[in-house]
């Protein structure tokens, strides 16, 4: 069912245009991402489809009491309502049952003796109704949820009771995140969602969201976690809104495709339109081709001209080099301990060699930066050893410089620190960082993070260090800068030592990843799907153990049925059920795609059709379509069954 429909939709501020003539699509339970370079306009888009942003032109339509959830990157939560009292509000109408159903509980309890009566079974009629309608409306379930929500978003059952002005800025967006999990819309519109979760807590947002029953539309500079959760894209750019089916990969791969095909559309029409020109030119005055080159001439007239087409956006041309290489042997660390008096870590082991990607990763506060900064000498070590290779000459990049100040232009900035440059020198690399012509005049106080960021990033380009320690290089930067930047650090032949919370980053440039936690560090030889794969490995081994032990008598023993208190069963039970009939479901939608997929290969094999080049392209369009909607419904499938197989286990 569509929810929601924009129609030729045209947004400009100031007159400046931002999009125009922009359709969107939003129906039941799809997942939906949307792109763009910073400035595009999506943000501006997602207040369109919230209805908290007027436009100029179009139309938007949607369905009748359609409840929508919007969290925006600014949202907090400002009350003294403690957090498990806010938590509660998208549950007050559980809340009046539960008090009415305690009311005629009371009212049947004094009034035993009246059994017999009329008014007594009509109590008890009053009860039943009461306790179905809580039943089925997940009354004895909705605390759980509350719980599971918190505890996944990272709040402990000590934060329950802390009122909510207690938490920062980036905790109360949490919050207002999980309220609004709670509440459960029809659609549900994330503006960077990820921006204030660790990489644990995003991972269970992923988890999360992939059995929300509402539609979801989601804005995030985060690859992976769209790559993860969408099935759609919509790419903002150059002022259009273009839709593509697929994750955020096939999204790429889909953009780069239809560039190339417009591309070389646009320059086969250059070249009839250069050729068509020289002939007119040279026969217009010629008596016996004049007839020609004036029926070319109405060819060119009445031609559909392409525009030549653009990737979005100015990128980020950006390269890392150096004069002279290290050793193979570049740092040996050995029983190293950090920390600002005492240490925050383990002792650190680890041999790091040359043409080494080493991701750093771990949950917050572990110590990740305090170890980075020592091994590239901005802190003292507390003990241990780390000794240098031959040859270092180490770059270091602190997320904290992308918030630095300053009166002076970027031009002066730069210029300062490289006097020796010309300054057509200067402005080249500045332009290959995206600083073109008069933005080498803006003061460097008045720029945005990424530009910051960007400003940072050439000035390490221009050190030529063999050795780049980076701690949270993509933080402030956009989906194309990201890219830019990954692509320069994919060819830097020297060694890379990062720290980053983005996946689909870690994935594209690491071959080792050191994780680190209280119980120490571990060096895992690949890249980041790599680990969770081997996390994976490790959980199973560790669960076939303990079913083992458990079967030796050295561990508990599953929790049996009388065991178990009533509640619990009933809320495994009703889950059961919840998850049965979504399957029936998903299964309904399986034979309707396979059954559409079939009927087009019958009409693709209608010899009436087959010199009809639209219609059959059409037809090829519609079925690639369908398999990647089937394919995504055929996951989902598999992953309940594996949730109900586990719940009938521990039945």
């Amino acid at each position: 069912m569509i929810l929601m429909q924009l129609s030729q939709i045209s947004k400009s501020f100031d007159g400046t245009t931002i999009f125009d003539n922009v359709n969107f699509e939003v129906k039941t339970g799809e997942r939906i991402g949307i792109v763009g370079r910073n400035g595009a306009g999506k943000s501006t888009l997602m207040k369109l489809i919230a209805g908290v942003e007027p436009y100029e032109e179009g139309h938007i339509s949607k369905i009748k009491n359609l409840k929508i959830g919007y969290l925006t990157q600014q949202m907090t939560l400002n009350t003294q309502n403690t957090v498990f009292e806010e938590m509660l509000q998208p549950f007050e109408h559980l809340q009046e049952l539960g008090t009415k159903m305690q009311a005629e509980t009371a009212w049947l309890a004094n009034h035993a003796d009246q059994y017999e009566t009329a008014d007594y079974q009509e109590h008890i009629k009053r009860y039943e109704s009461l306790s179905n309608d809580f039943e089925k409306q997940g009354g004895y379930d909705y605390e759980r949820k509350i719980k599971t929500v918190l505890n996944g978003l990272n709040f402990t059952e000590a934060d329950y009771k802390r009122p909510i002005n207690d938490f920062s800025g980036g905790q109360k967006t949490r919050l207002s995140l999980a309220q609004m999990l709670l509440r459960e819309p029809d659609l549900l519109l994330l503006d960077e969602p990820t921006n204030h979760l660790d990489m644990e807590t995003t991972a269970w947002l992923e988890d999360y969201l992939k059995f929300f029953s509402g539609a979801i539309v989601i804005i995030s500079h985060d690859r992976y976690f769209l790559d993860k959760i969408v099935t759609q894209i919509y790419d903002v750019s150059l002022g259009e809104v273009k839709h593509y089916v697929g994750n955020y990969t096939k999204f790429i791969a889909q953009r780069d495709q239809y560039y190339q095909k417009r591309l070389a559309e646009y320059e086969r029409q250059q070249d009839e339109i250069k050729r068509l020109e020289t002939f007119v030119e040279k026969n217009i005055t010629r008596a016996s081709t004049s007839g020609m080159a004036k029926s070319r001439r109405k060819v060119l007239e009445k031609m559909t001209r392409i525009e030549k087409p653009m990737l979005d956006a100015r990128r980020a041309d950006i390269q890392f080099d150096f004069d002279r290489n290290t050793g193979n042997d570049v740092m040996h660390i050995r029983q190293l301990e950090v920390g600002y008096q005492s240490p925050i870590t383990q002792p650190i082991n680890i041999e790091i060699t040359k043409g080494d990607r080493i991701a750093i990763i771990g949950p917050n506060g572990i110590g990740k930066s305090t170890f980075i900064k020592t091994i590239a000498g901005r802190l003292p070590k507390i003990s241990g050893d780390v000794v240098p290779g031959a040859n270092l000459k180490i770059g270091y990049y602190d997320q904290k410089q992308a918030e630095f100040r300053s009166n002076k232009t970027i031009l002066d900035y730069v210029w300062d620190q490289y006097r020796h440059m010309p300054e057509k020198d200067i402005r080249a690399v500045l332009g290959r960082f995206l600083f073109t012509q008069d933005d080498v005049q803006k003061i460097i106080n008045d720029l945005s993070g990424g530009e910051k960021a960007r400003l940072q990033l050439a000035l390490l380009m221009l050190e030529r260090n063999n050795v780049l320690i980076l701690d949270e290089p993509t933080n402030h930067l956009d989906i194309d800068s990201k890219e830019m930047l990954e692509q320069a650090l994919r060819n830097f032949s020297g060694t890379l030592i990062f720290i980053s919370h983005d996946r689909y980053f870690i994935n594209e440039l690491a071959n080792k990843i050191f994780a680190m936690d209280i119980q120490g560090s571990h060096i895992y030889l690949g890249n980041y799907q790599y680990y969770l794969e081997k996390l994976e490995q490790q959980h199973a081994l560790e669960t076939h153990t303990d079913a083992q032990n458990g079967h030796k008598g050295m561990a508990k023993t599953p929790v049996t049925e009388q065991e178990a208190t009533y509640a619990d069963l009933k809320a495994m039970r009703r889950e059961k059920r919840k998850l049965t009939r979504q399957i029936e479901a998903y299964e309904t939608t399986i034979e309707t795609y396979e059954s559409r997929i079939e009927a087009i290969d019958i009409a693709m094999t209608d010899p009436t059709l087959i010199d009809d080049y639209e219609q059959m392209q059409s037809l090829a369009e519609e079925r690639t379509s369908i398999e990647q909607e089937l394919e995504n419904t055929m996951t989902k499938w598999e992953e309940l069954q594996i949730l109900v197989s586990t719940l009938n286990e521990n039945e």
